[in-house]
C-alpha cells in the first residue's frame, strides 16, 4: 500500500489475540506475573524439628554413614552439618567455580567424593575441610591431539566402604570410567567404552557378588568385577536413567519409565515392570531390607518383593504369591507427583540368602517424597489400606492394566507456606525426614 494511505501504527488498531501475541514475544505480560499457588497439605502432621540456613543456594545435600551432611551450594563449596541437629559445622574452600554434579561418601564419612564440572574427581578430607587428591577422568587422546574434557557425571563406592584401605571408587565421564584406590590414589583399572555412561551404581556392601559395579551404557548394562573385566553384559533396548541394586536384584529404569529387573544369584532374563503412572525413571530406590523398589516420577511408585501379593480382580490368572519376587502390580503413591523418592532406614542392607524374602508381617517401611513445589510427604506402600483399580476400560477387566493405590500418611510445606524448589530428600533418622531446599536451607521434620 502507498505511504500516503498507511494507517499509523496504533496497539489500539491490532485484535486482542495478536496482542497478547506480541507482548508475550516482548516478555510483557497484560497483567502482574501472579505467584504460583502455594502448596496445599492432605493430611498434615509432619512438624519441623530442626532448620539450617546456608549463605549460598543448594545444589545437592547428602549424609554419610555416621550422619554427617554434605551440602553442596551452586558457589562451589561444601558445608558440613551435624544430622543431629542440623548445625553448621563448617565449610570448605571454593573446590571449584561449578557446583559438583555427584557426591559420595567413603571410608565410613571420613572421606567425601566429588564429581567435577572439569572432569575433575575429588577427594575431600572431611577433618581438614580441604582437597587431599585430584584425579583427571579423561579418555586417552587421539595421536597429536588433546583429551576431550567431560563432566564427571557418577561416582559409586566398591568394598566395604568401612575401612579406608578396602574400598576403592568408581569415578564415570563421557565414554571411560576410572576406578581408583581411596587410601594412595591408585589407578587400579580404566573401563573405555563406545558410548558415554548413562548411570552406574556399586554391588551393595557385604554382599559376596562376582561383580563390583554396574555401568550403564547405550544398547546394554555391564556388570564389572573389581579387576575391571566385564563378567556380564546385559542388553537392554531403550536408554537407561538410573541404576539400584538389592543384591538379590539390579534395576534399571528407563527414561519411558520402563524398570528392566535381573535376578543376580545366578544372573536370569530381564523382566519388565510398569506403573502406568508416568514414571520417569529419574529416581529409583531399594528399601533396607530389599523387600520394595519405589521410583520417582508423576506419581511414584513401589513394587513389592515380599510376597505379600493382595488379591486384585484384574490380576492374569492363574495367580500364585511368589515370595522373593516381584509383585507385578504396582502400589502407586496416587494423585501426588515425586520429584525424587527416599526409603527410611538407610542404605540397601539385604538380609542373608536364608532370610529372604522380608515377612511381609514385619512392620512397613515408611516412603518419603517430595513434589516440585517442595511438599513432603510420607507413605507406607506396603501395608494397608490399599485401594484396587487401574488403568483402561472397566468394561473389558481382561484388558486393564491393574494398580493398587496407596494414600499418604503425613505431609508438610516449606515452613514458609510457600512453594519452594527442592534439592534433596533423605531420612536423618527413622523418625526425621528432611528436604534440602535450592534457596539454602535444609529443614527436618517430625514423622509420627
Amino acid at each position: 500500500f502507498c505511504a500516503a494511505e498507511a494507517t499509523p501504527y496504533h496497539c489500539d488498531s491490532i485484535p486482542a489475540a495478536m496482542l497478547a501475541v506480541k507482548r508475550a514475544f516482548e516478555g510483557r505480560s497484560s497483567a502482574a506475573e501472579e505467584p504460583p499457588p502455594k502448596p496445599t497439605t492432605t493430611r498434615g502432621g509432619l512438624q519441623v524439628r530442626f532448620t539450617a540456613k546456608l549463605t549460598e543456594a543448594l545444589e545437592l545435600v547428602s549424609r554419610s554413614p555416621r550422619g554427617l551432611l554434605a551440602a553442596a551450594t551452586i558457589g562451589g563449596s561444601v558445608t558440613f552439618v551435624d544430622g543431629s541437629d542440623l548445625s553448621l559445622l563448617g565449610a570448605t574452600e571454593e573446590l571449584h567455580e561449578d557446583p559438583p554434579n555427584a557426591v559420595a561418601w567413603a571410608a565410613g564419612g571420613e572421606t567425601l567424593l566429588l564429581a567435577g564440572e572439569d572432569g575433575i574427581a575429588r577427594v575431600v578430607s572431611v577433618a581438614s575441610r580441604s582437597v587431599v587428591r585430584s584425579h583427571a577422568v579423561r579418555e586417552e587422546p587421539e595421536a597429536g591431539k588433546r583429551p576431550r574434557c567431560h563432566p564427571v557425571s557418577r561416582l559409586a563406592v566398591l568394598g566395604d566402604g568401612a575401612f579406608e584401605f578396602s574400598a576403592s571408587f568408581v569415578a564415570a565421564a563421557g565414554r571411560v570410567a576410572h576406578c581408583y584406590r581411596l587410601s594412595d590414589g591408585t589407578l587400579e583399572h580404566v573401563c573405555e567404552l563406545t558410548s558415554p555412561v548413562h548411570a552406574l551404581c556399586a554391588a551393595p556392601r557385604g554382599e559376596p557378588l562376582h561383580w563390583a559395579y554396574a555401568l550403564a551404557v547405550k544398547g546394554c548394562v555391564r556388570l564389572v568385577s573389581r579387576a575391571g573385566a566385564t563378567v556380564h553384559e546385559l542388553q537392554i533396548g531403550s536408554v537407561v536413567r538410573s541404576l539400584a541394586s538389592s543384591g538379590q536384584w539390579l534395576a534399571a529404569a528407563e527414561y519411558d519409565g520402563t524398570l528392566k529387573l535381573w535376578g543376580l544369584s545366578p544372573v536370569t532374563s530381564p523382566l519388565t515392570l510398569r506403573g502406568y503412572c508416568g514414571t520417569d525413571g529419574k529416581d529409583v530406590q531399594w528399601s533396607a531390607d530389599g523387600g520394595g523398589l519405589a521410583a520417582s516420577g508423576s506419581q511414584a511408585v513401589v513394587f513389592d518383593f515380599t510376597g505379600a501379593q493382595p488379591p486384585h480382580p484384574y490380576r492374569s490368572q492363574p495367580w500364585r504369591p511368589a515370595a522373593g519376587k516381584p509383585d507385578s502390580v504396582p502400589r502407586v503413591c496416587i494423585g501426588h507427583r515425586a520429584a525424587a523418592v527416599a526409603w527410611a532406614g538407610g542404605e540397601v542392607a539385604p538380609p542373608p540368602t536364608d532370610e529372604w524374602p522380608p515377612d511381609p508381617a514385619t512392620p512397613p517401611a515408611r516412603l518419603a517424597t517430595v513434589d516440585p513445589q517442595g511438599l513432603v510427604r510420607v507413605w507406607q506402600p506396603r501395608s494397608l489400606p490399599l485401594r484396587k483399580g487401574g488403568q483402561g476400560n472397566p468394561t473389558q477387566p481382561q484388558l486393564m492394566k491393574p494398580q493398587l493405590y496407596t494414600f499418604v500418611r503425613q505431609d508438610a510445606t516449606h515452613p514458609s507456606g510457600e512453594a519452594a524448589e527442592p534439592c534433596a530428600l533423605l531420612w536423618l533418622a527413622e523418625d526425621t525426614v528432611a528436604v534440602g531446599y535450592a534457596s539454602g536451607e535444609i529443614v527436618a521434620f517430625q514423622v509420627t
